[in-house]
């Protein structure tokens, strides 16, 4: 019998000699002590980036640059550390869109961060062209009439007025893909209306034909130079390697890995000069 209530893969398939190797080889090295056992850089070490990244531009067909990417405990964490450092649910962000239906678990993450039910608006999924932007560009005039929002709040501190999680790649639980000319219409919105996008992109590398795979949203975003990004692309290991690992990483603009990377060390330069 296959189980289909989760999304996890056969055991037979878990590669368990390969993280024995792995992990006889890493606790093996000279600095394993420090990299292995000791408190770590927020951003990871520098040789996990560089071979994350060149992993990443390996499967993706794209360079994927080590400044753009920031490690995490997996995908989860990866949304809920993003929501959580880039909105305020009390204050300043008013609306949470989902694509709709989406990812059953989201909402409750959301919901443990402050945001609460009547924030959450659905935009619909065309099934074969994914996320409907014609229905989010409707709702967004609707939501915000008149001068557009700014991305900093009166504290300097980079806020979005809201957020919108979303798979455009094999969309959970649709498989719907949305097709790149309205992945770029879609990164010029959140632009313009000052919305932080989270693709959940953890089925694009799953993908058969490689050639099929479209540029993923957060491409668009870091192809413009744009003081203002809106777009964090969410990767784990969980679909492509083993759930277990609890491994990801968080792929966006070095203005954004400053403050989801190297935010407790600001912090910690925040108390001792004001001290």
């Amino acid at each position: 019998m296959i189980n289909f209530l989760k999304g996890q893969p056969s055991l037979d398939l878990l590669p368990l000699e390969m993280f024995a190797q792995a992990t006889t080889l890493a606790m093996a090295d000279p600095d394993a002590r420090e990299d292995m056992l000791q408190y770590a850089n927020e951003l990871g070490t520098p040789t996990f980036r560089n071979n994350l990244a060149a992993f990443l531009s390996r499967e993706y067909g794209s360079a994927v640059s080590p400044s753009h990417l920031c490690p995490t405990s997996g995908a989860s964490y990866g949304l809920e550390h993003a929501v959580a450092l880039l909105t305020r649910p009390q204050t300043r962000t008013k609306y949470c869109y989902f694509q709709d239906p989406t990812y059953f678990l989201v909402f409750d993450i959301y919901r443990d961060l402050g945001f609460e039910p009547h924030q959450f608006v659905g935009i619909p999924d065309t099934k074969h062209q994914g996320l409907d932007v014609d229905h989010f560009e409707k709702t967004l005039q609707q939501h915000f009439p008149g001068v557009a929002p700014k991305s900093h709040d009166e504290n300097g501190e980079w806020i979005y007025d809201a957020v919108l999680y979303c798979v455009p790649t094999h969309a959970n639980p649709t498989g719907s893909t949305l097709p790149e000319d309205q992945r770029e219409r879609l990164v010029q919105l959140a632009k313009k209306y000052n919305v932080l996008v989270i693709c959940d992109d953890v089925y694009d590398i799953l993908t058969f034909d490689k050639k099929d795979m479209p540029r993923r949203v957060v491409a668009y975003d870091l192809d413009e130079h744009d003081p203002h990004p809106v777009v964090i692309s969410n990767g784990s290991f969980s679909k492509i390697l083993a759930p277990g690992a609890r491994s990801g990483w968080l792929e966006c603009h070095p203005k954004l890995i400053s403050v989801l990377g190297e935010w407790y060390e600001t912090k910690k330069k925040d108390v001792v000069q004001g001290s």
